[in-house]
Protein backbone atom coordinates (compact mmCIF):
# COMPACT_ATOMS: atom_id res chain seq x y z
CA UNK A 1 0.00 0.00 0.00
CA UNK A 2 1.78 3.33 1.24
CA UNK A 3 5.23 3.47 2.08
CA UNK A 4 6.63 5.60 5.59
CA UNK A 5 8.49 8.25 3.78
CA UNK A 6 6.76 10.82 0.78
CA UNK A 7 8.52 9.52 -2.51
CA UNK A 8 10.83 11.76 -4.24
CA UNK A 9 9.24 14.41 -6.41
CA UNK A 10 11.88 15.32 -9.39
CA UNK A 11 9.33 17.59 -11.36
CA UNK A 12 6.24 19.32 -11.36
CA UNK A 13 5.07 18.09 -14.40
CA UNK A 14 1.32 20.50 -13.51
CA UNK A 15 1.39 22.57 -11.03
CA UNK A 16 -2.67 22.43 -10.65
CA UNK A 17 -5.74 20.82 -11.51
CA UNK A 18 -8.36 18.80 -10.66
CA UNK A 19 -9.41 15.29 -10.69
CA UNK A 20 -12.63 13.48 -11.32
CA UNK A 21 -15.91 13.06 -8.91
CA UNK A 22 -14.61 9.20 -8.93
CA UNK A 23 -11.50 9.70 -8.06
CA UNK A 24 -12.27 12.58 -5.81
CA UNK A 25 -14.96 10.05 -4.01
CA UNK A 26 -11.83 7.11 -3.74
CA UNK A 27 -9.72 9.08 -1.99
CA UNK A 28 -12.50 10.71 0.21
CA UNK A 29 -13.47 7.13 1.07
CA UNK A 30 -10.15 6.03 1.37
CA UNK A 31 -8.88 8.96 3.97
CA UNK A 32 -12.04 7.99 6.44
CA UNK A 33 -11.25 4.52 6.00
CA UNK A 34 -7.58 5.01 6.87
CA UNK A 35 -7.19 8.28 8.64
CA UNK A 36 -10.56 9.32 10.05
CA UNK A 37 -13.12 11.92 8.92
CA UNK A 38 -11.39 15.38 9.37
CA UNK A 39 -9.33 15.25 6.53
CA UNK A 40 -10.12 16.69 2.71
CA UNK A 41 -7.66 15.92 -0.43
CA UNK A 42 -7.75 19.45 -2.17
CA UNK A 43 -4.52 21.07 -4.77
CA UNK A 44 -4.04 18.23 -6.83
CA UNK A 45 -0.50 18.69 -8.83
CA UNK A 46 0.42 16.27 -11.28
CA UNK A 47 4.40 15.44 -10.40
CA UNK A 48 7.11 12.53 -11.73
CA UNK A 49 8.74 11.15 -9.05
CA UNK A 50 12.06 9.10 -8.81
CA UNK A 51 12.48 5.85 -11.48
CA UNK A 52 10.10 8.26 -14.12
CA UNK A 53 6.77 6.88 -12.36
CA UNK A 54 4.16 10.09 -12.55
CA UNK A 55 1.54 10.56 -9.42
CA UNK A 56 -0.98 12.94 -8.52
CA UNK A 57 0.06 14.64 -5.12
CA UNK A 58 -2.68 16.24 -3.14
CA UNK A 59 -2.53 18.59 0.10
CA UNK A 60 -4.51 16.88 3.10
CA UNK A 61 -6.54 20.50 4.83
CA UNK A 62 -7.82 19.43 8.20
CA UNK A 63 -11.64 20.28 7.82
CA UNK A 64 -14.97 20.31 9.80
CA UNK A 65 -18.24 21.79 10.06
CA UNK A 66 -18.51 24.84 12.67
CA UNK A 67 -21.85 25.50 14.36
CA UNK A 68 -22.76 27.28 11.62
CA UNK A 69 -22.53 24.37 9.03
CA UNK A 70 -19.69 26.18 7.26
CA UNK A 71 -17.04 24.05 6.29
CA UNK A 72 -14.07 25.19 8.01
CA UNK A 73 -10.21 24.37 6.93
CA UNK A 74 -7.29 24.69 9.76
CA UNK A 75 -4.51 24.46 7.12
CA UNK A 76 -2.44 21.58 5.31
CA UNK A 77 -1.69 18.99 7.67
CA UNK A 78 -0.12 16.22 4.99
CA UNK A 79 0.03 14.89 1.61
CA UNK A 80 -0.95 12.15 -0.22
CA UNK A 81 0.22 10.41 -3.59
CA UNK A 82 -1.59 8.57 -5.71
CA UNK A 83 0.19 6.74 -8.71
CA UNK A 84 -0.89 7.85 -11.85
CA UNK A 85 -1.15 4.48 -14.11
CA UNK A 86 -2.79 2.54 -11.19
CA UNK A 87 -4.47 5.04 -9.33
CA UNK A 88 -3.30 3.16 -5.92
CA UNK A 89 -1.88 5.44 -3.00
CA UNK A 90 1.58 5.03 -2.90
CA UNK A 91 2.36 7.63 0.62
CA UNK A 92 -0.38 9.23 2.79
CA UNK A 93 0.90 11.45 5.79
CA UNK A 94 0.34 8.98 9.16
CA UNK A 95 -2.69 9.21 11.41
CA UNK A 96 -0.09 10.45 14.29
CA UNK A 97 1.53 13.07 12.17
CA UNK A 98 -1.63 14.19 10.93
CA UNK A 99 -2.38 14.78 14.86
CA UNK A 100 0.80 16.26 15.51
CA UNK A 101 0.80 18.61 12.31
CA UNK A 102 -2.64 19.96 13.62
CA UNK A 103 -1.33 20.56 17.26
CA UNK A 104 1.41 22.57 15.17
CA UNK A 105 -1.11 24.84 13.73
CA UNK A 106 -3.35 24.99 16.76
CA UNK A 107 -0.27 26.11 18.70
CA UNK A 108 0.79 28.13 16.46
CA UNK A 109 -2.31 30.21 16.72
CA UNK A 110 -3.77 29.28 13.57
CA UNK A 111 -7.41 30.19 12.97
CA UNK A 112 -9.92 28.27 10.76
CA UNK A 113 -11.33 29.78 7.84
CA UNK A 114 -14.24 29.51 5.43
CA UNK A 115 -13.49 26.45 2.91
CA UNK A 116 -15.76 26.83 -0.38
CA UNK A 117 -17.84 23.97 -1.23
CA UNK A 118 -16.88 21.59 -3.88
CA UNK A 119 -13.59 21.87 -5.23
CA UNK A 120 -10.46 23.56 -4.31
Amino acid sequence: MSSQNPPNVVKILQEQGEINDELDYAIMSYLIKNRGAGYTACQPQLVELEGNKKAIKMNLDNTFIDSDNQLMGLGIVGTLYIELDGLQVIYSTSSEDLVKNIEKLKNAGVQPQTRPKGKY
